[in-house]
């Protein structure tokens, strides 16, 4: 409880403190979301000072090595995800805390080597995000988001056919360059 408090007050001080306006309409910024082994690429577009958009990409793929076994198939896996989120930013200073909406779809194919070679698994995830972002400088910044959603998976493997609806959380770390 301790901690929560002294989060919230290192916030508030943050954004009293932040008076040089950093955010503008028109900003677009290019980045990273995640510190896991597979981020997404970002392009973040602020619309005013407070409405900001972003489309998300990010793409895994692996090729296993090795010889094939008889009368095995050797699959390459892939893991591609697209998304779109919204967010609204309660200061256009340095250090800007948001709250948003964002929507991702992933499709993802285990690599390996398999006598029944498995299908595609489909995932919807709807979450709200909780953020903030710092600018140490007018083009750069850092930040961190939680996301509390949903994670509809969607597989389709004959003859088990499942979808599965799971209640998720995530904490990303995030990096842009803004080009303007």
């Amino acid at each position: 409880m301790k901690k929560l408090q002294f989060i919230l007050a290192a916030v508030i001080m943050l954004v009293s403190v932040s008076t040089a306006q950093v955010i503008k309409p028109g900003k677009i910024g290019l980045g990273l979301d995640g510190a896991t082994s597979a981020p997404n690429l970002a392009l973040k577009y602020f619309f005013s000072d407070k409405i900001a958009t972003e489309v998300l990409v990010g793409f895994n793929l692996y090729a296993p090595g090795g010889d094939t076994p008889q009368g095995a198939t050797k699959v390459t896996g892939t893991d591609f995800r697209i998304g779109l989120a919204g967010f609204y930013h309660f200061s256009d200073g340095e250090f800007s805390p948001y709250f948003g909406v964002e929507a991702l779809y992933e499709s993802n194919k285990s690599g390996g080597f398999y006598l029944v070679e498995p299908d595609a698994k489909n995932s919807i995830k709807a979450n709200l995000v909780l953020g903030g972002e710092y600018f140490p400088a007018k083009q750069f910044s850092i930040g961190l988001k939680e996301k509390f959603g949903l994670d509809a998976e969607l597989s389709r493997d004959i003859p088990k056919e499942e979808n599965d609806l799971y209640l998720k959380t995530a904490t990303e770390l995030t990096v842009r360059y803004y080009f303007n």
